[in-house]
């Protein structure tokens, strides 16, 4: 592997980092109604965006000359997309705080699993950055079709809260947009662990 590549592989495994540090941060924001964790989460993602074309092109100009380089075209795009999300929940919750928006204790439960199930989830995203493991992805797969079936069914939980006037509609809104950038972000982790080892199986064979 080239030098540069493994500089740039570097950087994404750090950004990969920086998301599973930044679902801690919302998920302590998130339950303590504090807004401090969300401008170090802010300052991480404000970073994808700036750096992200930078490190596509430097890929893409690699991958002239470097087979290996191709496969990893698409992950900083991925990336991009996961500290957007980020960002958007980071707004949601900031909402909630300053307007003192009160969750369902079911509710709070409920965004509290999926937010660990994501920190579960970007971790080993992260190491494939770097080892292409399809063990890894595997567990990724696995973990991203529970986030969405379980987003899924909170969702449909929620709307009888609603119907019995357990939640009131703001509350609703920003439950329901929380679920949306919850699955994005999952489902984007699950692109670039499955880009990665299934070009290393077609490699193989």
């Amino acid at each position: 592997m080239r030098t540069e590549l493994k500089d740039i592989l570097k950087t994404l495994h750090e950004m990969a980092n920086d998301a599973e540090e930044c679902v801690s941060l919302l998920q302590t924001s998130f339950i303590y109604y504090s807004l401090k964790p969300l401008d170090e989460c802010r300052q991480k993602t404000e970073y994808f965006t700036r750096i992200e074309p930078r490190l596509t092109a430097e890929i893409a100009e690699l991958a002239r000359d470097n087979t290996e380089a191709l496969h990893y075209v698409s992950v900083p795009g991925h990336l991009l997309r996961i500290g957007q999300s980020l960002e958007k929940l980071g707004g949601l919750i900031e909402k909630m705080t300053k307007e003192n928006v009160l969750f369902s204790d079911k509710a709070i439960e409920e965004i509290t699993y999926l937010f660990q199930r994501l920190i579960d989830l970007l971790r080993p995203t992260s190491d494939i950055i770097l080892a292409r493991n399809s063990i890894l992805a595997r567990y990724v797969d696995e973990s991203e079709a529970g986030v969405m079936k379980r987003a899924l069914e909170y969702a449909t939980l929620h709307e009888e809260r609603l119907v019995e006037g357990i939640c009131a509609p703001l509350a609703s809104s920003l439950f329901l947009n929380m679920l949306d950038e919850i699955k994005s972000i999952a489902w984007h982790a699950k692109q670039i662990a499955v880009k990665l080892t299934t070009s290393m199986a077609v490699e193989v064979h």
